[in-house]
C-alpha cells in the first residue's frame, strides 16, 4: 500500500485534479467536505498534504480512518492512482469534475433537506428551485477524463442535457448520481454519445424501506427504470446506500436484491445527519444473517464492508 493511502496520511488526489461547486455556488474540496474554499486555500490544502499535514477541511474522512473505517479519501485516491499513475501533483490537470447545478428534485428524502431538493423546498415554504452556476459560464476542460452530475436529480435538470452535447471527448467518464424515479429523452438521448456511462443509484433499501425514508418514490418504478437504463445505455451500475437507523433490518434484503442484479459496486456509508435518523438511534434488535457477510457486494467493497462491520459491532454490544 502507498504511505499516501495509509490510515491518517492526509493526502488525496481530488484537491489537485478535481473541481466541485456546491448548489450555494461556492468552491470545496469535494462533496463530502463542508467547508467552502477560495483559489488561494486549495494551493495552501495541495501544500499541506504533500507534506502530510493535517487538513481541516477533510475533518470527516479524518474521524472515518481514526474509526478504522475505509474512507472516501483512501478509495477515491487508490482509484486516481491505478487510472492516472502518471499524474504531476506538482502541476496538476483539471480532469474531474462533480457538476450540481440545480436542486430540483421530485423526493423529499428524510436525510436531505430545502438546499438539495426543491421538493423539501417546497414543502417548507422556501423558495423552491434554484441554480447556482449558468452551464454555459462554466469552462470546462474539453480533455476531462471524469464528470460526475448530481443535484438535485440530474434527470430533472436540464442544463445537463446540453453540456452533455457540448463535449468533444465521447470517451469521458460520465457518472449521473440518480433517484431513478424518472427518466428524461433528452438525457438518455445525450448519455448514448458517450463510450463509458456509470450510474450511481442512491437505494438505502427495497420495497417499503426505501419508500419511507425516500419520500414519494416507487420501489416498483426504480427497478422499472433500471432496466430501461440497462437496454438504452448497457452501463455500469453502482448503488449508494446511505446506513440510518430505519434501513437496519433492511439491509439482508438490499445486498441480496445488489447481488441479483449482479451490480458489483456498493457504496454504504453511515449517515452524519440529521442525527436523530443515525444508526445508534435504532430500537430494534439486530438480526443480521451470517449469510449477509458472504454477499459479493459487501465482500468485495472494502468501504460497505467496514461500516457495515462497524454497525453490527455496536448494536450487536447494544442487544
Amino acid at each position: 500500500m502507498s504511505d499516501k493511502l495509509k490510515y491518517g496520511n492526509s493526502f488525496c488526489v481530488l484537491p489537485f485534479i478535481h473541481k466541485h461547486i456546491d448548489l450555494t455556488n461556492k468552491r470545496r474540496v469535494c462533496c463530502i467536505s463542508s467547508d467552502n474554499i477560495t483559489e488561494e486555500r486549495l494551493l495552501g490544502i495541495r501544500q499541506d498534504m504533500l507534506s502530510n499535514l493535517p487538513v481541516p477541511e477533510c475533518a470527516q474522512c479524518m474521524k472515518a480512518e481514526s474509526e478504522n473505517r475505509i474512507s472516501s479519501r483512501q478509495k477515491v485516491t487508490a482509484e486516481w492512482f491505478r487510472k492516472r499513475p502518471d499524474i504531476d501533483y506538482n502541476n496538476p490537470p483539471e480532469i474531474s469534475y462533480d457538476l450540481r447545478y440545480s436542486n430540483v428534485c421530485n423526493l423529499r428524502c428524510q436525510m436531505c433537506g430545502p438546499i438539495a431538493s426543491s421538493t423539501w423546498a417546497k414543502h417548507l415554504g422556501k423558495q423552491d428551485v434554484y441554480y447556482s452556476v449558468d452551464p454555459e459560464k462554466f469552462d470546462i476542460n474539453q480533455d476531462a477524463e471524469r464528470i460526475y452530475l448530481a443535484g438535485g436529480e440530474p434527470f430533472m435538470v436540464k442544463s445537463f442535457s446540453k453540456l452533455l452535447l457540448s463535449l468533444d471527448n465521447t470517451d469521458c467518464e460520465i457518472i449521473i448520481n440518480t433517484n431513478a424515479t424518472i427518466l428524461n429523452e433528452n438525457m438518455l438521448k445525450a448519455l448514448q454519445r458517450f463510450s463509458n456511462v456509470s450510474f450511481v443509484l442512491s437505494i438505502d433499501g427495497t420495497g417499503e424501506t426505501i419508500e419511507r425514508i425516500r419520500t414519494l418514490c416507487s420501489w416498483d418504478v426504480i427497478q422499472k427504470n433500471i432496466k430501461i437504463l440497462k437496454n438504452r445505455l448497457n452501463p455500469f451500475f453502482m448503488v449508494n446506500t446511505v446506513l440510518q437507523k430505519d434501513n437496519i433490518d433492511n439491509i439482508p434484503e438490499l445486498a441480496n436484491w445488489i447481488d441479483n442484479q449482479g451490480i458489483k459496486k456498493w457504496n454504504a456509508d453511515i449517515l452524519v445527519d440529521p442525527e436523530q435518523y443515525h444508526y445508534s438511534n435504532y430500537a430494534g434488535k439486530l438480526t443480521w444473517p451470517d449469510s449477509l457477510w458472504q454477499r459479493k457486494c459487501v465482500n468485495n467493497n472494502l468501504m460497505a464492508n467496514s461500516a457495515l462491520k462497524q454497525i453490527y459491532s455496536n448494536l450487536s454490544d447494544q442487544s
